[in-house]
This record gives C-alpha cells, structure tokens and sequence, in this order.
C-alpha cells in the first residue's frame, strides 16, 4: 500500500489575482471590463477611472499606464481571478478580435495567451479558440467567488463578503453577445454604390428547432432575443439568416446551462 492514493492531488493555492506564466495561459473572460489608469506608490497600486488621469506619477520613475480588468475564469489552476492588463499588446489583440465579426466579444469562446521571454523582452501572443457555450461549471464558479470590480478604484478587496448584490459584477450577459450582425458590403466594379453581402435564410427545420427551444427559456431572454430582432428588422424567425441564427442559438444554449445551474442549487 503506497503512502499517497494513486488519485491524490495537492490543493491549488488561491489567488485572486491572474499571473500569466511562461507559455500557454487558457483563460474564459466572464464580465464586462473596467477601464482606467494605474500609479504607484510605496509598491501599492493606485487606480483612476478614466476621466481622474493624474497631472504626474508620483515615482518619476514609473509612468502612469492604461488599464482594463475584468473578471476569467483560469483553466491552468481553475479558478475565478481578476486580470488586470496593462500590456498595450494584450490589449489590442483584444481589441482587434472584438472588432473582427467572425469572433466578436469574447464571451464565447476561450483564449489562449502565449507568455515567452522575461523582462523587457516578453512577448504576448492571443489565440482564440472556436466558439462554444460557457460550461455550467465555470458559471457556478464565477457564482460562488462574487467579485466587485470597482473596488479596484477605492483600493478594497474586490472579493470582500460584504458587497451587496448591488455592488458585484454581473456575469457577461447574453444580450452583450447578441451583438449586431455585421453585413459585409463590396464595391461593384465600374459603380458608385454598394451592394450588400446577402447572407442565406434559415430552413423551416431551424425555426421548429428554434421556437421549440425557447419554448424552454425564460420570457426575459426570449424577450431580448425578439428586441434585438427589432433593431435588425427581422421581423419572424423565418427571416432570420444563418448568421444570426447561429448566434442566438449559440446564446440561448449558454442561457440554458446557467438555468440548470440555478435549478441543481435550488433542489
């Protein structure tokens, strides 16, 4: 008989905070960000929303630099953390991946960052991976470690048992992800006008296989679902085009998963 059972683990430290590490980093973001800026003082963070940028650092020495933190899930030691980013690198892989409209915000799908170097010769490089509905594990995680973002501004802990509901930070909602589908357009050659990108309608088995699952969601997420369809001017679901079919079957099964984790709690 050994000494450890053959399926013994050691305990993950907390930490509350992401440190991304040499090589791969395969995070969920979970939360809308916070913007701001960040100085130091007495090896203490010092953080300023947007329009509270200070005159000057108060170390000369370190320059006052931009932020973003939001809320992600760590799949290396699985755990709800806050990442903090300040690397104009990471930053613009992010933001060039929100603005790209086959990926859009980055509620559905996982990234991968890739940390190589030390030093001032770190280097950053983001990979997304194909898209696919948050797992109802990661949902319950982010619903028992609760997190308040704006702490960041008042120096507080972020994680403190005392927020109110009020003051936590929601979980990235569906209708953030319903984004407008974005059309492509194309100059004709030889004309002075554009012509839109004509995207296919869904076939009936869609809509039956659409209206039979909302049937099962709640009325509010049928309701954004039909509010978003107005701003797009679709007015049935057989107008619907593949894209945004795709799209809002993608939200409605992420809607689903987090209500059976709400069902498993309450029985």
């Amino acid at each position: 008989m050994s000494f450890l059972p053959d399926d013994y683990q050691a305990p993950k430290a907390s930490n509350y905070y992401l440190k991304l590490v040499e090589g791969e980093n395969k995070i969920r973001v979970m939360s809308k960000p916070i913007f701001g800026w960040i100085d130091w003082k007495d090896n203490k963070p010092m953080r300023f929303r947007m329009d509270q940028k200070p005159l000057k650092a108060v170390d000369p020495k370190k320059a006052i630099r931009h932020f973003w933190a939001f809320v992600v899930f760590n799949y290396n030691n699985e755990q709800i953390q806050i990442f903090e980013v300040t690397q104009a690198s990471i930053r613009k892989s992010l933001e060039a991946l929100c603005r790209d409209k086959d990926w859009g915000s980055p509620y559905g799908y996982d990234l991968k960052i890739m940390k190589t170097g030390e030093g001032v010769n770190t280097e950053y490089a983001i990979n997304p991976i194909p898209h696919k509905p948050t797992d109802s594990y990661l949902v319950s995680c982010f619903n028992e470690r609760p997190c308040n973002l704006n702490a960041l501004f008042t120096n507080e802990d972020p994680f403190s048992p005392e927020w109110t509901v009020n003051h936590l930070t929601k979980l990235a909602d569906v209708a953030d992800e319903l984004e407008p589908v974005k059309k492509e357009v194309v100059e004709a050659p030889k004309k002075d006008k554009i012509l839109p990108f004509k995207d296919e309608k869904i076939t009936q088995e869609q809509v039956k296989k659409l209206t039979g699952l909302f049937s099962e969601m709640p009325d509010t997420f049928v309701d954004q679902v039909h509010e978003f369809m107005k701003k797009q001017n679709i007015a049935s679901y057989q107008e619907m085009t593949t894209a945004t079919y795709e799209r809002v079957m993608k939200q409605a099964l992420v809607e689903k998963a987090k209500q059976t984790v709400v069902e498993g709690k309450i029985e």
